[in-house]
This record gives structure tokens, C-alpha cells and sequence, in this order.
């Protein structure tokens, strides 16, 4: 419903400032974010490295050489100096990034176990093999240390959430995009801005306002008054320059205030963590990387996860085909495992391998139905692979193979990804990287049962080759995890 005291009728004329905004906030700048988190995770820190560095020398041939207090400070200043360079590269000390609390404890994780490899490093080039001796007083240390840094950073996690300290932003225009945005906005769980309301100068009556999920606030005069006032942080642009001239004129004053000007696809990929690639328009170059070459370094993370995880599945799997073929067979007479061709890495085909969990189908037709809960094909022995995912174990030779990777797109067979690229021209772009076994798109969405649900994947889809990171593939892989213990397959 609008908010109190917004004239609706017309837009355009000066209103009231609804009660609700007409309040000035106490906004911490990001800077000031970022210090808080560097101070706190100072304080846990420093003495933990004071004690271990102090640990690590007592004794030693260095610090009778160099001296121990000498060596100790210059310790503790370069493995704190490693730490501050790993939180930072992990982008650990970011407001957008704190705000996650999966997010921020992972960076801290992350960025505590590459401090803790330098330590044993720089001990081990000093101490030789009593780095073992030290290892033991660092192991339980560790633990306590990781606890209260996660601890801490939950806390932070939660403050820097808290609505009274969140950016306040209005749309400025009323748009199929902008309405969008609104409903993704409405369904996050935690939101890290405020959404106010829309701004525009169009005529409006009643009962049109009251159909929007957010107040109509007014036009270039209410959001004049947001900016002056200050009670504005973010301005979610909807509106074109050349047909809202007025509205845009106002908009580029408040950016001269230092508040944020950012389209709404932007908003709406950092929102709902896929890219609108119904709304993006011309500007196709939203849906795609900044940086089409990938990082040596990333690549071999990515190979390393293959390999690991894809041999010890393997191992599963060989433990427990004795047991599962024969239930596989005796439920539903067939093939033990199911063979299909899909399209792999830049369209180049290959056949995929699961354990069987329909029963073996006597028409093309009936095989290219697309499968659903409920699903009369699915055996019971299947409906308990699917559950548990176990379906999947085979796909590990594939990603052994090198067809697939362990994070990414779902393969699709080929006949399906021609018939989805007429409806998007982006929908081959999921071909740039090689198909996972599990995903973005899985974790976020789920099975896809319509070809509409697959276009609504493939947002998640782009979302991940555009953003993809050692600290996103590990959120995919804990949500995995996650779905596996929860039994949320078919």
C-alpha cells in the first residue's frame, strides 16, 4: 500500500514526506565497516599470534642468534601482515561480502588457514623437524582461535544486517524490471539495502498504487526532498535518460551527493544472484565476465576438486554397485546404468552415466517427457537414488574422464540446448565452461521440469560463470552437502 501521505493521483506534484522516512539514520560508511572488522579481528588475533610465535622460537637457534624479542616482533608483524593480505585478497573485510555469514566465515576460515601454512612454513625453514613438537600446541589453539574469529563474525554478520544501519534506496521508475526486482527483493531472506518505494512522474490512481508490491513515493520533487534531506543512499534507475529527462536531471544531483546511481539489473543480479537476462536489453555485456581468460591458479583448484572428489566417488561407488545392482534389476528388469548423450564444453558431445531410476521406457515420446515429482517412471528403488542423489554417483568417471567438471551447468542433451537457444540467445553461452555435476543453478533452483524452469536455470546459470570463485564453488559444495543430508532430490 502507499505510504501515509503520498498523493497518488498525480505523481508529479510536490507531496508530504511520508512519517516513516521523515527521520535522519545514522549511516556507517563502509570504511567505517571495514575498520570495525579489522579491529575486531585484530584483537582476537594479534595474541594468539604473539603466543604461537613466542612458542615457536623458545629454544631455538634462531632466537639465541638474533635475538628473541627482535625475532619475535618481526614474526609477529610478517604473519599478521600475511593474514591482512590473505582477509583482503578474499575480499573477507567488504560490507557486501561481511553481511553473508557463510560468506564471511569462509573468508575468515580461508584466510586463517593460509596464515596458519605460512607459520608452519617459516617454523619448519627455522626449526627443522620440531615443527612437529609445535604443530601439537597449534592444533587445539586453532580451533579456539577459529571459533571466536566465526563467532565474532556471525555478530558482525548480523549488526551490519540490522535495518537501522542498512542503505535506504528507491526505483526511480515503474518498469516490468523494476516490478521484478521488487518481487526477488521481497523473497530474499536477508536483504542488505532498504527498499523504500518507486519514484515516477506518471499519473497513477489508487487503485493502480495499491496494485504494486512497494509505495509509490512521488515524483522529481519527493525524490528532490530524499536526497536534500538525506535520507536516500541507492537509486535504482528503471528509467531511460532520454524519456525521463526531469527524473534523470534529479537523479545526477543526488550522485553529486555521493549517493549511488546503479541499474536495475545490477540490483536485481546482486539480489537474487542471477542474471535478468529478460531485462538486460542492449546491454548485453551484464550477462557475461569482465574477463574472458581464468586464472592458472583456478583452474587447477578446479581440476584438483575433480580429481579428488571424483576418485574417492568412484571408490563409493565400487563398494556399493554389489549392493545396488541387484535391487536396481529385481525392481525394474533393465540396464543397471543409464546412458545419454549430452552436449559437453563448447557443444562437444559425450554420453552421460548414472544409476538406472526409471523403468526402461518403450517410446522416443515417452522418453523425452521431462521427468517431475510424482513421476509414474521413476521406480521405487529410484525414487530412494534420487532422494539421496546416489543416482549421480556414476557421473564421477565422467568428471574423471575430464566430460564434466564437479561445479557447473547440468549437461542437457543436444536436442533440448538447440531448442532452449531459440529462446534465448544466451542459453548456448553455458557451453563456454564444462557442466557439473552440481551447480548454482541446482542449489539455488533445483530440478528443472519446463523448459521455463530452464530458462529461469540458466539465469543462475550466467550468474556462476560470471562470478565464479574458489568462495563461491565452496558455498555450492556445503549447500550440496547440505541437499544430500536433507534427502531434497525427486
Amino acid at each position: 500500500m502507499p505510504a501515509a501521505g503520498a498523493q497518488v493521483a498525480d505523481a508529479g506534484y510536490a507531496q508530504p514526506l511520508p512519517s516513516s522516512l521523515a527521520r535522519r539514520r545514522y549511516r556507517p560508511s563502509a570504511r567505517m565497516w571495514r575498520l570495525l572488522l579489522f579491529s575486531g579481528d585484530s584483537l582476537l588475533l594479534l595474541p594468539f599470534l604473539i603466543w604461537l610465535t613466542r612458542a615457536g622460537l623458545a629454544g631455538t637457534e634462531v632466537s639465541s642468534h638474533l635475538g628473541t624479542r627482535g625475532m619475535h616482533v618481526l614474526q609477529v608483524v610478517l604473519v599478521f601482515a600475511v593474514w591482512t593480505f590473505a582477509i583482503n585478497a578474499l575480499r573477507g573485510q567488504e560490507p557486501e561480502r561481511a553481511v553473508s555469514r557463510l560468506k564471511s566465515v569462509l573468508c575468515v576460515l580461508g584466510a586463517l588457514a593460509l596464515t596458519v601454512v605460512f607459520l608452519l612454513l617459516l617454523f619448519y625453514l627455522q626449526t627443522g623437524l620440531q615443527i612437529l613438537a609445535y604443530a601439537e600446541k597449534l592444533a587445539g589453539l586453532l580451533v579456539l582461535v577459529a571459533f571466536l574469529v566465526c563467532g565474532w563474525r556471525i555478530l558482525m554478520a548480523e549488526l551490519i544486517n540490522m535495518p537501522a544501519f542498512r542503505r535506504q534506496a528507491v526505483i526511480v521508475g515503474i518498469s516490468a524490471a523494476s516490478k521484478e526486482l521488487v518481487t526477488e527483493y521481497l523473497k530474499a531472506r536477508r536483504r542488505s539495502i532498504d527498499i523504500l518505494g518507486f519514484i515516477s512522474e506518471s499519473a497513477y490512481t489508487s487503485e493502480q498504487a495499491s496494485s504494486l508490491e512497494l509505495p509509490l513515493l512521488g515524483g522529481a520533487e519527493m525524490l528532490e526532498q530524499l536526497i536534500r534531506q538525506e535520507l536516500v543512499d541507492v537509486m535504482i534507475m528503471a528509467i531511460g535518460r532520454k524519456e525521463h529527462t526531469e527524473l534523470f536531471r534529479v537523479a545526477l544531483e543526488g550522485a553529486q551527493r555521493n549517493i549511488s546511481l546503479l541499474p536495475v539489473a545490477t540490483v536485481y543480479e546482486n539480489i537474487g544472484e542471477k542474471i535478468p537476462v529478460e531485462y538486460i536489453g542492449d546491454h548485453w555485456s551484464m550477462a557475461l565476465p569482465e574477463q574472458t581468460s581464468v586464472s592458472p591458479l583456478y583452474l587447477c583448484w578446479q581440476r584438483a576438486l575433480d580429481l579428488t572428489f571424483g576418485l574417492c566417488g568412484l571408490l563409493i561407488m565400487g563398494l556399493i554397485l554389489p549392493i545396488l545392482a541387484p535391487l536396481i534389476y529385481l525392481d525394474s528388469p533393465g540396464p543397471i546404468f543409464f546412458r545419454q548423450e549430452r552436449a559437453g564444453y563448447r557443444g562437444r558431445r559425450f554420453h552421460i552415466l548414472k544409476f538406472r531410476s526409471m523403468r526402461v521406457v518403450k517410446s522416443k515420446a515417452e522418453d523425452e517427457v521431462w521427468a517431475s515429482k510424482g513421476d509414474t517412471r521413476i521406480t521405487r528403488v529410484g525414487h530412494f537414488l534420487r532422494a539421496t542423489h546416489l543416482d549421480e554417483l556414476p557421473q564421477m568417471l565422467n568428471i574423471v574422464r575430464g566430460d564434466m567438471s564437479l561445479i557447473g551447468p547440468r549437461p542437457e542433451r543436444p536436442d533440448y540446448v538447440a531448442g532452449l537457444a531459440r529462446q534465448s540467445d544466451f542459453y548456448t553461452y553455458r557451453l563456454s565452461v564444462k557442466p557439473g555435476l552440481t551447480g548454482w543453478a541446482q542449489v539455488k533452483y533445483g530440478y528443472g521440469t519446463s523448459e521455463q524452469d530452464e530458462l529461469v536455470k540458466l539465469q543462475y546459470d550466467l550468474f556462476y560463470i560470471k562470478h565464479r570463485s574458489y568462495l563461491l564453488d565452496i558455498v555450492i559444495l556445503l549447500r550440496t552437502i547440505l541437499e544430500v543430508v536433507l534427502l531434497h532430490g525427486i
